[in-house]
């Protein structure tokens, strides 16, 4: 498993994501000349994984705090990218995956109650005064 001594947030292009290096000055000078602002990265206090480093940026807050949903919605990647175990497949392992590709959801639409409002209803109480 990668681990990273640098981690840290940049935006480029109005599209935010979080970064990970092993060289915290040669990380910046490429991603400034990429045109990444703002871009804040600190250094790790030991090697981790991506998943311990975003949970390093969680905990550290200040700056990264603004960025708390990006990095746990990246840390929560990260711990489900985790190498599967290996699996023989069979015939019947390989029928069984296919039959659960191939199941269909029917949607039901929910009957209609007597204190639900119509569109008219709705337009009405929007339109009352407060």
């Amino acid at each position: 498993m990668s681990t990273f001594t640098v981690a840290g947030v940049s935006t480029q292009h109005g599209i935010t994501k979080v970064r990970f290096a092993n060289d915290l000055t040669s990380r910046v000078k490429l991603l400034a000349k990429g045109g990444h602002n703002p871009l804040e990265l600190i250094e790790l206090p030991s090697a981790m994984t991506k998943d311990q480093a975003c949970q390093h940026l969680i905990d550290v807050g200040g700056v990264f705090s603004q960025w708390f949903t990006l990095i746990t919605d990246t840390m929560h990647k990260k711990q489900n990218n985790a190498a599967p175990a290996v699996v023989k497949a069979t015939a019947k392992t390989t029928v069984v995956a296919k039959a659960k590709a191939a199941k269909v959801t029917k949607i039901v639409k929910p009957k209609a109650k007597a204190d639900d409002f119509d569109i008219e209803e709705l337009k009405q109480l929007a339109a009352a005064p407060y």
